[in-house]
């Protein structure tokens, strides 16, 4: 236990349904548990396994969808602080910011994981009511960050952008999102040998956006080649699994493609283990080149080179040839550099070493001790 045990801390969520992943949260939540007597907010009733700790009180506030929804939220869950009176509160969501300019002297921290650009997406100026309303919605989160005693971006990206919209930067503590130390799961030296295929790999949200479609694309053209390529994408809902099984089928890539349902935190180092090149890609939009996705650093930590789209989120921790390869955001380009790592297939053991090497500053054994201290230095203030 920590020296703060006996302080409480009110932890606001703001977990989306369609939300594939929750380690990242989970590792923040864990932390706080050590030191401190939590209490979590959340929209709906919290049942993930990774969650969960001992010692922990829930309590739901509902709110219904849409802006309306998220502003009664943000209202209730301050309300719900002010009269409980804690000695610091963790606004662990981007989306829940501003609830720091409501909590008046009560010390507050955000996890500043989404950048308001992707959480509120502008509509056309064709509706003006609506394009002004999210316009105002932006500004508000950002002057939630303003507020806090200490914001925490997950990247370089965000960190900048934070400054230069007027955050102090005294207040500004940039802490990777990390991976736990369970994912360095194998040996980084393995070869592969001329018989075994390319073993590709994709964790996350399984969606035309996200580059389902580049993906599924990209390997049928690998397919048509013969190349001895297997992909398995791990992390599609059942609509997503429904799509995906009717275009694999359609495409004829039944033995080079496998998707597999959405798994829990604890079970993606296991499918990492059977994996030799993992896939970020992202199309280079402007909510996207503030997040760096989880997955790159989930996949450096388990020392598995990554085949990255060209977004800055992206070339800022992958160089080709290193800990991988660079590809524009098309079918053919990814189809290319699958090939060209085919082909290199000598090269991958040293691209593991080198994977695991730019990998070892994001072990969240590394990152905790940060971010405790910056919660303890906003009590100590």
């Amino acid at each position: 236990m920590g020296n703060n045990v006996n302080k409480h801390c009110v932890v606001i969520t703001c977990f989306d349904e369609n939300q594939p992943g929750f380690l990242d949260f989970s590792y923040r939540i864990a932390s706080l548990a050590k030191d401190y007597q939590l209490t979590i907010i959340s929209l709906a009733k919290i049942t993930q396994a990774e969650l969960m700790f001992e010692k922990t009180q829930y309590h739901v506030i509902p709110a219904s969808e849409g802006k309306l929804g998220w502003i009664s939220y943000l209202v209730k869950s301050a309300w719900f602080i002010r009269q409980q009176k804690p000695d610091v509160v963790m606004l662990l969501h981007s989306a829940v910011a501003p609830i720091a300019l409501l909590i008046g002297a009560i010390p507050s921290c955000v996890y500043w994981n989404e950048h308001p650009f992707n959480l509120i997406r502008l509509p056309e100026k064709s509706s003006p009511i609506r394009y002004y309303a999210s316009v105002f919605s932006q500004k508000l989160i950002f002057h939630g960050a303003k507020k806090a005693r200490v914001v925490m971006p997950i990247g370089e990206e965000q960190r900048d952008d934070l400054i230069a919209r007027g955050c102090d930067l005294k207040r500004v503590k940039m802490i990777y999102m990390g991976a736990a130390d369970n994912f360095l799961v194998r040996s980084s030296s393995e070869y592969i040998s001329e018989d075994e295929p390319l073993r590709l790999i994709y964790i996350g949200t399984v969606s035309k956006e996200r580059g389902r479609d580049v993906m599924l694309d990209a390997m049928t053209i690998i397919a048509k080649k013969n190349i001895l390529v297997h992909l398995m994408i791990v992390g599609a809902n059942t609509e997503q699994l429904d799509f995906c099984f009717e275009r694999i089928k359609a495409l004829d890539i039944e033995s080079h493609v496998q998707v597999i349902a959405r798994v829990t935190g604890k079970e993606i180092p296991a499918f990492l283990a059977n994996a030799d090149v993992g896939i970020c890609l992202w199309e280079d939009t402007p909510w996207w080149r503030f997040n760096p996705p989880t997955k790159l650093f989930e996949y450096l930590v388990a020392g598995i080179p990554i085949l990255a789209s060209n977004i800055r989120t992206h070339t800022r921790y992958i160089q080709n040839w290193n800990n991988g390869l660079i590809f524009d955001y098309d079918a053919i380009s990814l189809a290319n550099a699958i090939i060209e790592m085919h082909m290199h297939k000598n090269k991958i053991h040293t691209l593991k070493k080198q994977a695991a090497a730019s990998g070892q500053q994001y072990f969240w054994s590394k990152i905790e001790p940060i971010f405790s201290e910056s919660v303890s230095k906003v009590l100590r203030s």
